[in-house]
């Protein structure tokens, strides 16, 4: 099993919207409420393609029930954690399908303290005893800090792919992870740097596996993903596509190569089928919704380069 720790879950609310970005009064012309957060995105994807995923969260108010019935009834796996106080969040995607446009607002989460932490890390600990690996995806909610997360990840004891920013990607860079995924934009801000293209995401990854990480995934949107090894370093860029959302497309990136890995399939297969997947994500409104019609259409035509 992979479990899949999402610090801040989240009900994701998508608004169809025609012309949001140019009107002062819009109308919605369709809503549709799902569980949210990174790690469920992750848990969809990583259900399409056959392997078995389990997400955990915390949960909190009458939010936080919502975001378990909305699992509960798409059938994914969740091991919840109940906070005794505060609100899970809502995250409202804003989209324009004829537009190829999205906006997304995201709110920041539950305050949890030291005790409502500590209670959630106990919770990861046993549960994350089944999981053959733990992906950690996503922000933390307010109140934990950096240090906090890490000390977390590294009393887990099994293999570990992350994909986070901000002061938690900074503090994790040093870290013997099994994998971190990370967009270019974000590890460019890490490390004080611009990473826009494949040969500059190709020489930052190679400066972070000096540091600690046994294999980089850089995402590159439209461009793709370059992924890195100790002895490998290699380019996958899907084919040209009229998007409709990327929002969750990193995360359909990780569940793509979690589970190549799993099948201890080559780096580059695994490079493809993730690249492959965070395409196919883009066509569909909503995060971590992949056909498997379209993966296997955006895997056919996604390209696979040595650098």
């Amino acid at each position: 099993m992979l479990l899949v720790l999402t610090p801040n879950p989240a009900i994701d609310r998508v608004l169809d919207v025609p012309g949001f970005r140019t009107a002062e009064v819009c109308r919605v012309s369709r809503r549709s409420d799902g569980a949210g957060g990174k790690g469920l995105n992750v848990v969809r994807v990583a259900r399409t393609l056959g392997m078995q995923a389990c997400a955990c969260g915390p949960l909190g108010g009458a939010t936080g029930r919502s975001v378990a019935e909305l699992a509960a009834a798409e059938g994914l796996e969740c091991r919840w954690h109940w906070l005794a106080h505060g609100e899970t969040r809502i995250c409202v995607l804003v989209t324009d399908a004829a537009a190829h446009d999205t906006l997304t607002i995201n709110e920041p989460g539950p305050q949890l303290d030291g005790a409502a932490w500590n209670a959630f890390a106990a919770h990861v600990l046993a549960t994350a005893t089944e999981a053959h690996a733990v992906a950690a995806s996503g922000s933390l909610p307010p109140g934990v800090g950096a240090a906090q997360y890490i000390e977390l990840l590294r009393a887990i004891k099994r293999p570990i792919y992350l994909d986070t920013s901000g002061a938690p990607l900074v503090a994790a860079l040093d870290e013997p992870l099994a994998m971190l995924k990370v967009n270019g934009h974000e590890l460019g801000s890490a490390l004080g740097d611009v990473i826009a293209t494949p040969a500059a995401a190709a020489a930052a990854a190679r400066r972070v596996l000096q540091r600690g990480p046994r294999l980089v995934i850089v995402t590159l949107g439209r461009d793709g993903a370059v992924a890195a090894t100790a002895d490998e370093v290699c380019w996958a860029r899907p084919p040209a596509i009229a998007p409709i959302s990327p929002v969750g497309s990193g995360d359909a990136v990780l569940a793509g190569v979690a589970a190549a890995l799993q099948q201890a399939r080559p780096l580059g297969e695994a490079l493809r089928l993730g690249v492959a997947c965070g395409a196919a994500n883009v066509l569909v409104p909503g995060p971590g919704i992949v056909l498997p019609d379209d993966i296997e259409r955006m895997l056919a035509g996604t390209r696979l380069h040595s650098m």
